[in-house]
């Protein structure tokens, strides 16, 4: 047992070394880097052609390029919708890959050497963590990044339908809410704005909007704010509505997750909390009748 902790210790802090070399793992920059970081993804290719990058799509390399493209893409979606994290590329993210497996056939092979089955079998799970070890870091990260995004989703729209309100046009009011908040969600805004700015239609940089997140709200409001200028529709009594509507989700979801927390905590106490009360309530009865008989 002494052994297969000190295996896990060693193969968490070779990964760790290994991302903190290869850029992986960096420290948090500060606002204002990470705002001209995401000002500065303005979808152009590092090409002399000033051409937009279509369907969000990442700049390939020659590993990317030798690479089959449904490997690719799969990889290529996770990196956006975790918003491009600092460190990684689409040719990084398919380096570390065989990188890991690499990291992963050494330590199998230090486990072999010892002989016993147990550690040879926890040496092929290493084999297949530190293949799989770089999708499961970019998919951790588009996790997390887009339930931040349904989280400040609807404080923003509230920031929106009060600039419309105070006589701002709609492109206007979403940059000064981009602009006064910080987050992917506010990055996100930029671009959109960006995008727009840009040359491209409002229907065509909603849409990659909606292909960059998988926020079912963002992609509803996205598309409600398309039909909405395409029939003429008052864009403030659609903002006004979509965030009153999101807001109420937020509350009804926050209601489930609250409901779900009794369920979570039964199975903690009926494994930590329940068997020492019952030592503690019967032991000293069992004692006594062993102690009488």
């Amino acid at each position: 047992m002494t052994l297969i902790l000190l295996a896990i210790v060693l193969i968490v802090s070779s990964l760790g070394a290994a991302a903190v070399g290869l850029g992986v793992v960096s420290m948090p920059d500060n606002r204002v880097h990470k705002r001209a970081m995401a000002l500065a993804a303005a979808g152009f290719t590092p090409k002399k052609s000033r051409r937009l990058i279509p369907q969000n799509q990442l700049d390939r390399g020659w590993l990317a390029q030798l690479t089959p493209p449904s490997f690719t893409a799969r990889i290529e979606r996770n990196l956006v919708l975790a918003g491009r994290p600092d460190g990684w590329s689409l040719d990084k993210a398919i380096l570390y890959k065989p990188i890991g497996f690499a990291f992963g056939v050494f330590f199998f092979l230090v486990m072999l050497s010892k002989g016993e089955p147990m550690l040879v079998l926890f040496g092929l799970a290493m084999i297949v963590l530190g293949y799989f070890f770089p999708d499961l870091l970019i998919k951790n990260m588009a996790i997390k990044r887009q339930e931040q995004i349904q989280k400040e989703l609807p404080d923003l729209l509230d920031q929106v339908v009060i600039s419309i309100e105070a006589g701002v046009g709609f492109e206007a009011a979403l940059a000064r809410a981009g602009e006064r908040n910080t987050g992917p969600l506010a990055d996100e805004v930029l671009r959109l704005v960006q995008d727009i700015g840009l040359g491209l239609s409002r229907r065509e940089a909603y849409s990659a909007l909606a292909d960059r997140t998988t926020v079912e709200d963002l992609q509803g409001f996205c598309r409600s704010v398309v039909q909405a200028q395409e029939y003429g529709v008052s864009i403030s009594s659609v903002v006004r509505s979509q965030a009153k509507e999101l807001r109420l989700k937020r509350r009804m979801r926050a209601e489930a997750a609250a409901q779900k927390v009794p369920v979570k905590i039964l199975i903690p106490l009926m494994i930590c909390v329940l068997p020492v009360l019952f030592v503690i309530v019967l032991g000293p009865a069992i004692v006594s009748a062993y102690a009488n008989n």
